[in-house]
Parts: structure tokens; C-alpha cells; sequence
């Protein structure tokens, strides 16, 4: 009689577990079907081996990461516990530490956590915060099919969504695209600073793509070939607000974004905006940099502080010919003052300054420096016996401020380097940060770069 009853109570069980199975959401993939994760100990019946890791969910999160697993693995069984996942999925905190890292966000203040960095949950996080998980979740209206932003010369501009072909025509605005992990997304560029043996060698590096993508004779601020950017089919163009050929442009009915970014305060926006452009992973990876920018003005400014303004240090900041300065209303002049140093040419107005030596023996700089980009060196000052009459030039004061791919003393995120090698070079006694450091961690975050340790303490030379 017994035996009976028990063989009665095992067919139930098994038509309750067959019912279960085809009341599921799929005929290959099981989801719980309350909204609350659930404890591992409901999931006895799901065959182990089907199971690839399990997840741990906010609430709010289960439908867009369900939808992101289906699509990924199609087959699979999604497992939901309620503690010890493989795979935590939560709120984003805030972004902390000097060097932090970039958080796996796949939508907007949801982040991916591996509590078990197995090759499943690895490969899947990947997806999830790549250009193909985004498209999975604007299909399902998890995440928007288009946005309305704000360029910085104040136009309202709609762009589809997922952007997925780009065109880049200004060289700052390329290094924001890389520095926001949306580098796969541009079908042709303008690089400034990477067309010399050391840029161009360290962005294939960066990008096999470069020599093929690298466009600067087709589309730069000067020139844009409509018929070439006709061919590649772009989503979006991004270019500075100075760019002369804007009115051509427009023939191609694709959303242009401009770019003016002289300012920090300028730069963290373009930098925040171009994230928002290219979805929830690239705008986190730009609050990462945002917040890596204003650590390191901070621990500067902290250093620095106490300094009399009379005691500061002189800067002349030359362009790309000796007598060729940068005025106060221009990005090497914040620089200049976030290093803890004083720009002997403040007061001049607009971009780039011609004077005569005169004028620069009167400013009498403690320190000259030059750029790394058209043909400016530090030879052209040191060697001429004209510019001898200043200390800074007798006493070997003149250098040449560095570049990887991108100068550092542009509007590009690059140019935290340059403060960082400035109050290094300023304030040696001070300024306890480490260029070389500084450098491994930038490129490694905002470029997926392991730049080799000699090129970091090459580059950071003063030599």
C-alpha cells in the first residue's frame, strides 16, 4: 500500500514539473516567473548542466538582463538566486579612488559584477556592454531608439540609436571617441598626433584599424570630401564648432555634433556628452575619467595651494613657431594654472599670438614650453642666438611638452597627463604623483593600452 502511495506522489510530481515546463516563457529557456529573484533552493528540478552561472538581480534590473541572456545564449537556462550569484546585478555607486576602474554598465545605473569570473560570465558581460547588447535592449525598448542632446555650440541634435558608424573630423574629438571605448564605432578620423613614427606605432597598437580608418586628408576642420563620407554610410559626424565646411556637410542629412572645449570645465562636458552619444557603458567610462580629471586637480591643487600668487612660476607657452604664443583664453592656460604655475601671456585674447622677442624678454619667463605637434622643438629656441638674452634659455628652462596619440596640451583627455608632467616639472619637491604611473594607468583604462613601461618613462622625460 505504501509502495502505492509513493509511486502516486512521484507521478504527480512529475506531471507538476512537466506543467511547470511548458508554462515557461520559452520551450528552451526557463525564467522565474515572479519578479523577485529566486533562492536556489526553488531551482532543484533545473538540471545542473544547463545552468552556465547563476544571477543575483535588483528587481528592476531582471527584464533587461533576461532579455541580454536570451540573446546571448538563446539555449540557455537563466538561473535567478536571491544571494551568492555568479553574477551580481545592482545599482551603480558612486565612482571612487584615485585610479578607479570602469564599471560594466550595460543601462543606465545598472552595473555587472563578477563574484565568479568564469569565461561564461566574463564573455557575457562583455556582450552585455558592447554595441550588440545595446542594439538587443533599443530593440526591446529597454533602452532608447534615439536621443536629443545639446552640442556645445548650442544646437539641439537628434541622434539614432545605437550609433554605429562614425566620422570623426577633429583630432580632440577623436581622442574623446577612444578615451570613451567607442573606438569601434569610427569608420574614419582625424588623428592629431598620431601621424609621427611614435603616435602611429602606438595606434595600431590601440586600433589595428588606424591605417585604414585614419582620415585627416579627407575630413579635418578644413576639408570634408561629401562624396567619401557618402560612401561609408555614417550614423553621426563629429567636428569642431569651428569647422569650415559645416553648410556641405548638411547635403548628407546626417546629425552633426560640433565640439568647442578650451576650457576644463568645457572638456569634462564634451567628454560627458560624447559618452551619453555612444550608450550606458561609454557614458560611464566617461564619469570614470571625469572623476580620475578632478582627482588629479585636486591632489595638485592641494599641493599647491599655499603658494603666493608672486611666487609662481612663469610659463611662456609657444606654438608651433617660437614667437607663436598661446593667450589666456586657451586650454594651455588652464593647464599652465592647474600645474601651480602662472602664463606669462594671460592677458592676450583669442587663440594663438604673434609677438616679437621684445615682449618676451620683458614677460622674462622662468620656463619655456613647446608643443609636440607642427614642427615646433625645443632646438629652435635653445640653438638661436637671439633668444639667449633670457634666463630660462641660459639656464636650460625649455622643454617640450609630451604626446602618445593625442597632445597633452589639447582639449582632449590626454591632456591630464600634461598637467600631471607640468606640476611634476613646476613643483618637484610638491607634487608627489608619478608621471610614469599616471600614464600606465590613462592609457590602460581610456585606451585598453598596456604601454610598455619604457615608452611611459620616455615620454615622461624632461629631456
Amino acid at each position: 500500500m505504501k509502495k502505492n502511495l509513493s509511486l502516486s506522489m512521484l507521478s504527480l510530481l512529475l506531471i507538476s514539473v512537466l506543467v511547470l515546463g511548458c508554462a515557461s516563457s520559452s520551450p528552451e529557456t526557463q525564467i522565474p516567473t515572479t519578479q523577485e529573484p529566486t533562492q536556489k533552493s526553488d531551482l532543484t528540478a533545473i538540471p545542473e548542466e544547463k545552468s552556465r552561472f547563476t544571477i543575483q538581480s535588483n528587481e528592476e534590473f531582471i527584464e533587461p538582463i533576461s532579455t541580454l541572456y536570451q540573446a546571448f545564449y538563446g539555449d540557455g537556462v537563466i538561473v535567478f538566486v536571491e544571494t551568492g550569484g555568479d553574477l551580481l546585478v545592482t545599482s551603480l555607486e558612486k565612482i571612487d579612488a584615485n585610479h578607479p576602474s570602469v564599471p560594466s554598465v550595460f543601462m543606465p545605473g545598472a552595473v555587472l559584477v563578477p563574484n565568479n569570473k568564469t569565461e561564461d560570465v566574463t564573455a557575457f558581460i562583455e556582450f552585455a556592454v558592447s554595441l550588440e547588447g545595446q542594439k538587443e535592449l533599443v530593440a526591446t525598448g529597454e533602452l532608447p531608439a534615439e536621443i536629443s542632446l545639446t552640442d556645445q555650440a548650442g544646437n539641439a541634435v537628434t541622434i539614432p540609436q545605437p550609433v554605429e558608424k562614425v566620422i570623426s573630423a577633429y583630432g580632440p574629438t577623436t581622442a574623446i571617441v577612444y578615451s570613451v571605448g567607442a573606438k569601434g564605432r569610427l569608420v574614419s578620423a582625424s588623428y592629431l598626433g598620431a601621424k609621427d613614427p611614435l603616435g602611429s606605432t602606438a595606434m595600431v597598437e590601440i586600433d589595428s584599424r588606424f591605417p585604414e580608418i585614419m582620415g585627416d586628408d579627407l575630413f579635418s576642420q578644413q576639408e570634408f570630401n561629401v562624396e567619401e563620407a557618402a560612401t561609408l554610410e555614417p550614423d553621426l559626424i563629429l567636428t569642431s564648432a569651428r569647422s569650415a565646411w559645416l553648410d556641405i556637410a548638411s547635403e548628407l542629412e546626417v546629425p552633426i555634433f560640433l565640439y568647442e572645449a578650451e576650457t576644463f570645465d568645457r572638456l569634462e562636458e564634451a567628454v560627458m556628452v560624447t559618452g551619453e552619444i555612444f550608450g550606458p557603458h561609454a557614458s560611464a567610462t566617461a564619469q570614470t575619467w571625469a572623476h580620475y580629471f578632478q582627482s588629479i586637480l585636486n591632489q595638485i591643487q592641494q599641493k599647491t595651494a599655499d603658494i603666493p600668487s608672486n611666487e609662481l612660476p612663469k610659463i611662456l607657452f609657444t606654438g608651433t613657431s617660437p614667437l607663436r604664443i598661446a593667450s589666456g583664453d586657451m586650454f594651455q592656460n588652464e593647464i599652465i594654472e592647474a600645474a601651480g604655475g602662472i602664463s606669462v601671456s594671460k592677458d592676450l585674447t583669442g587663440y594663438w599670438n604673434d609677438v616679437n622677442l621684445e615682449q618676451v624678454a620683458i614677460w622674462d619667463p622662468d620656463i619655456i614650453i613647446v608643443p609636440p605637434y607642427g614642427g615646433a622643438n625645443v632646438e629652435a629656441i635653445t640653438e638661436s642666438p637671439e633668444w639667449q638674452i633670457l634666463e630660462a634659455v641660459q639656464n636650460g628652462r625649455v622643454f617640450q611638452m609630451p604626446k602618445l596619440v593625442a597632445p597633452w596640451d589639447t582639449p582632449a583627455p590626454d591632456s591630464v597627463l600634461g598637467i600631471v608632467w607640468m606640476a611634476q616639472l613646476l613643483h618637484p619637491d610638491l607634487v608627489d604623483l608619478n608621471c610614469s604611473d599616471e600614464v600606465t594607468y590613462f592609457y590602460n583604462t581610456f585606451y585598453q593600452y598596456a604601454i610598455p613601461e619604457e615608452l611611459t618613462n620616455e615620454i615622461c622625460s624632461y629631456d
